[in-house]
């Protein structure tokens, strides 16, 4: 018995009132998505268990019982412009496409739209504290903006609103996604990739972190705060202290600039990154 099964049941014979979603039943169409015990499935693809609790998906507004309203999520894939403007003539069917071009958006196109990961998201769960577009809004960009057929203008349009540099990586979008889709190492990551070179500005963050890396072979928070925030960074007087008290920063390493062993192999990787493939 699968947990659509059981919420069939309950609709027929218990709680003829019961409101939730469903149209396949066979894990193609993903408006089943539901928490059951604590994590994103379909109810039509995940097996029932004798002790269940079963609640709407996080992160968005609850309609009734388990139906959530999909139109933030909506709206945001629809701020993108989710379609391609060719920047060159179309050249005609069939039109030649190099795998290690095209993997990527492939693979974002797996999506079924459940919302499962932008119900996992913590970064989501912040609010307003970000401008973050989530995991699944990122997914529906990325079948576009990773193809290279699309023009470099429109793809910049889009990434200025995505927020994607607040994307923390934790990838648990991955880990309830249902059609198996790498959100973050094949869509969010080259998004991220893709930001940096349309839009320098927006990748202040990771750009610095890299230098730092390349140059001392390790993390510096120090370092990387100074070069982020500047020197008003130590007009924070508490947070300053704060840093120092948990050995999050050791100031005179960071005036000093000392490098480890691994400085010279660092250096040699992230080189061996920038080079064209």
């Amino acid at each position: 018995m699968r947990v659509l099964d059981a919420l069939n049941h309950i609709a027929e014979y218990d709680a003829p009132d019961l409101a939730y979603r469903w149209f396949c039943g066979s894990k193609m169409c993903g408006s089943c998505a539901i928490r059951m015990n604590g994590r994103e499935v379909l109810a039509c693809w995940e097996a029932a268990v004798p002790d269940m609790t079963i609640e709407p998906l996080r992160n968005l507004p609850v309609i009734r019982d388990l139906v959530v309203d999909r139109t933030p999520y909506e709206r945001r894939v629809v701020a993108f412009e989710p379609w391609l403007e060719r920047s060159a003539p179309y050249l005609g069917f069939p039109e030649p496409l190099l795998h290690k071009d095209i993997k990527n958006a492939s693979k974002a196109l797996d999506c079924i739209s459940c919302m499962a990961c932008y119900s996992a998201c913590p970064v989501i769960r912040l609010g307003d504290l970000t401008d973050f577009a989530g995991p699944a809004p990122l997914v529906q960009l990325g079948q576009t903006a990773l193809d290279p057929r699309n023009d470099p203008a429109k793809v910049r349009r889009a990434l200025e609103r995505s927020g994607i540099f607040n994307c923390v990586s934790c990838y648990k979008c991955e880990e309830v996604c249902p059609a198996g889709i790498p959100i973050v190492s094949q869509v969010i990551e080259p998004l991220k990739a893709k930001a940096a070179e349309l839009l320098p500005a927006m990748a202040t963050h990771p750009r610095v972190f890299r230098s730092i890396v390349a140059s001392r072979g390790r993390i510096d928070p120090g370092a990387l705060v100074l070069h982020i925030q500047g020197w008003r960074a130590l007009t924070r007087i508490p947070r300053l202290f704060r840093m120092l008290f948990r050995g999050k920063i050791n100031p005179l390493r960071t005036l000093v600039g000392t490098r480890t062993g691994a400085a010279n192999a660092a250096k040699r990787v992230l080189s061996r990154n920038d080079a064209p493939t």
